[in-house]
C-alpha cells in the first residue's frame, strides 16, 4: 500500500543510464524541467499512461478520457518555462498545461501536456519523464499517440517497444508491432533511454484520419481496457468521432462553395470553375 503521508515534492535530478545529460541542446540549457507533486507518494509498482499532444491528439484525447471517466485525482504537474503562457481555464480556475493524475485503485498514473514541447526543449523535457520515472519505481510505462499509415478499413493499433521484454505488452491486443521504421519526439527519447532499464515500455499509436482523431482514441482505448481491466465505453468518443467527421465535412463543403462564389464573382458568371 501507498504511504499516507502527504507533502509537497519538487523533484531532484538523479543520473540515468546514458551518456546524455541534460545540457544536451544547447538551445535549452537555461531552461528547467520540474516535477511537483502536491501529494507525493510511494509510486512504486504503479504504471504510467503518457498522453503528450502529437499526431490527431490521439494521446492527449485518450488520456483525459481515462481521467474523466476513471477514479483519478491531480496529485502535481511539471513546472517549466518551455510551456506558453497560455492557460487554459476550467471551471473558472486555471490549469496547469501538463498535469499529472494518479488512481490507487488502478495503480495508474497518466502525464497529460495540452501544449506541444517546441523541439528545441524536446530532449530536456523527456530527460525529466525519465529522471521521474526511474525515481519512483515506476514499472511499466504506455505512451499514447497517432500515426498514419496507408491501412484501408479496420481502424489499426501499432505498437513500438522500448526493448525485447516490454513486447509482451502487447500480448492479446492486437497491436501490430513496427519492425522498421522511425519515431520522434518525447516518446522516442523516452523508450530510447528506458531500453537498458528493469522499466517495460511500450508506445501504442492509433491509426490516425483526422485532425482531432477520437476514433482512432477509441481504439487505444480498447486496448487500454483489455490490457487493465478497466471496462471503460467507447461510445461517447465514437460519437464525438462522427460529430468531428461532419463538421470536417460540412466545413469543407462551406469553403467549397464560398470559393464558388467567389470565381463566379470574379468570371462574371462566365468561365470555369476551378472547383469541383
Amino acid at each position: 500500500m501507498p504511504s499516507q503521508k502527504k507533502s509537497t515534492k519538487t523533484s531532484e535530478s538523479k543520473p540515468i543510464p546514458s551518456a546524455w545529460n541534460s545540457n544536451h541542446n544547447s538551445n535549452s540549457h537555461d531552461m528547467t524541467v520540474r516535477f511537483v507533486e502536491v501529494d507525493h507518494r510511494n509510486w512504486s509498482g504503479y504504471t504510467l499512461i503518457e498522453g503528450f499532444p502529437g499526431m490527431g491528439l490521439v494521446g492527449t484525447i485518450s488520456a483525459k478520457y481515462l481521467v474523466e471517466n476513471l477514479d483519478f485525482k491531480e496529485m502535481g504537474h511539471i513546472h517549466s518555462d518551455v510551456f506558453m503562457p497560455i492557460i487554459r481555464i476550467h471551471e473558472g480556475v486555471p490549469v496547469f498545461p501538463s498535469r499529472i493524475y494518479v488512481s490507487e485503485k488502478y495503480k495508474l498514473i497518466v502525464l497529460i501536456s495540452e501544449q506541444v514541447i517546441p523541439k528545441p526543449f524536446v530532449p530536456k523535457v523527456a530527460r525529466a519523464v525519465i529522471e521521474w520515472i526511474l525515481q519512483n519505481g515506476i514499472t511499466r510505462v504506455i505512451s499514447l499517440a497517432g500515426i498514419q499509415t496507408d491501412s484501408k478499413g479496420k481502424p489499426s493499433v501499432y505498437g513500438i517497444a522500448a526493448n525485447e521484454k516490454s513486447k509482451s505488452i502487447f500480448e492479446g491486443l492486437d497491436v501490430e508491432i513496427i519492425q522498421d521504421g522511425i519515431t520522434t519526439g518525447i516518446t522516442a527519447i523516452i523508450l530510447l533511454h528506458l531500453k537498458d532499464t528493469p522499466v517495460k515500455a511500450v508506445s501504442m499509436l492509433g491509426n490516425v484520419t483526422l485532425g482531432a482523431d477520437y476514433k482512432a482514441a477509441s481504439e487505444l482505448i480498447k486496448r487500454m481496457n483489455k490490457l487493465l481491466k478497466l471496462n471503460l465505453k467507447i461510445e461517447p468518443l465514437l460519437e464525438q468521432a462522427k460529430k468531428t467527421e461532419q463538421e470536417i465535412v460540412s466545413q469543407m463543403k462551406k469553403v467549397q462553395e464560398t470559393q464558388e462564389q467567389e470565381d463566379r464573382f470574379d468570371t462574371g458568371g462566365k468561365g470555369p470553375s476551378y472547383y469541383a
